[in-house]
């Protein structure tokens, strides 16, 4: 049989990701299991036999393993594992992936269950990026925005503009609001425009709604253990969604931007579709209708009934760049650079 070297490898990759981006805890977690998982449980046959791209830039199978473990610890199970989850100190690779292997062999069900979905972290630090591409675009069109938002999962990122954002000196956004981001700032100064948001729409093929309580745990299951600015971040974002869920639809993305996109224009708002770390996953002939409905859309769009298109997506090892399409005319332009979890943005806009 195989012995699973590119996906070995996806996870020691992996690992090198989480743990330059704050996670010690997963990198150790991903590191032994990549090193030592093996085909005595359905879910290392599953993981180690994986069909398709396993790495980041596909289906991420190292962290739908990581967030299956973390589901059953928050769930109050797998007490061997949990011991050795934060907050208790960091222990090393080799407990702790002794302990993550009986974990498996004892839930092997649920765990292996659990692989069946793509991570949703519906990272709110993204928002430290989209949101000034928000303002980018109200600043150019000087007109409301209505969003559609692709791979939305709980939607939370609808909700960009009643965050507080702090761009170096600059206080953006909602300056009361309960999510606040500081990325480091560097580059050209954020659009100064405050974007006025008309309507928020999202989709995504497992939906997830934050009105419910097992919706939220998966939401908090990606969300890695050791880094609890980011639980407490998206708890915040949470609530404030709560308040006001958003309308997210059960829905193949094509299909959803052939419905929500026509190509009549619509005067006086600026439709604006946007995604974050998303686009990986959709099928190449998804991805080929979606620009083909926006290329037919932005053919039609006017000075008073603009067409966008914000994209914060991965472009390579290097990171993720966020993008712009705005129609009429519809040249693509780099607006920033940042990490997966945003901690800085370099604005080109």
């Amino acid at each position: 049989m195989p012995d699973g070297k590119h996906i070995r490898e996806s996870f020691a990759k992996q690992a090198m990701w989480c743990e330059q981006l704050g996670s010690p805890f997963t990198a150790r977690l991903l590191l032994g299991l990549g090193q030592h998982l093996n085909r005595n449980s359905k879910t290392g046959r599953r993981v180690l036999d994986w069909q398709g791209r396993a790495d980041a830039l596909g289906d991420a199978v190292a962290l739908r393993l990581a967030g299956a473990l973390n589901a059953q610890v928050r769930q109050g199970g797998l007490q061997g594992l949990a011991k050795h989850y934060p907050p208790y100190s960091l222990p090393s690779i080799e407990v702790l992936t002794d302990a993550a292997l009986a974990a498996i062999d004892q839930a092997d069900d649920e765990i292996c269950r659990w692989l069946d979905f793509a991570p949703q972290t519906n990272e709110v630090a993204r928002a430290a990026v989209l949101y000034p591409g928000l303002c980018q675009i109200a600043q150019e069109t000087g007109l409301p925005l209505a969003l559609y938002e692709l791979g939305a999962s709980g939607g939370l990122n609808l909700f960009a503009d009643r965050f507080a954002y702090h761009f170096g000196a600059e206080v953006r956004g909602k300056p009361n609001s309960t999510v606040i981001l500081k990325p480091e700032w560097s580059g050209g100064s954020p659009p100064v425009a405050t974007p006025q948001i008309i309507r928020r729409k999202g989709c995504d093929r497992s939906p997830l709604d934050v009105s419910r309580a097992d919706h939220r745990a998966r939401l908090m299951a990606y969300i890695w253990p050791d880094q609890a600015e980011r639980i407490a971040r998206i708890t915040a974002a949470i609530s404030i969604a709560q308040k006001d869920p958003p309308e997210v639809a059960q829905a193949e993305v094509a299909d959803w931007v052939e419905e929500q996109i026509e190509p009549e224009p619509e005067t006086g708002v600026t439709r604006v579709l946007f995604h974050s770390i998303a686009h990986q996953y959709f099928p190449d002939t998804a991805k080929q209708r979606i620009s083909e409905r926006m290329r037919a859309a932005g053919e039609r769009a006017t000075d008073d009934a603009p067409l966008a298109w914000l994209a914060f997506e991965q472009k390579s090892d290097w990171g993720p760049h966020l993008t712009l399409r705005l129609w009429p005319g519809g040249k693509l332009r780099e607006l920033a650079v940042a990490g997966a979890h945003v901690h800085k943005v370099d604005w080109k806009g």
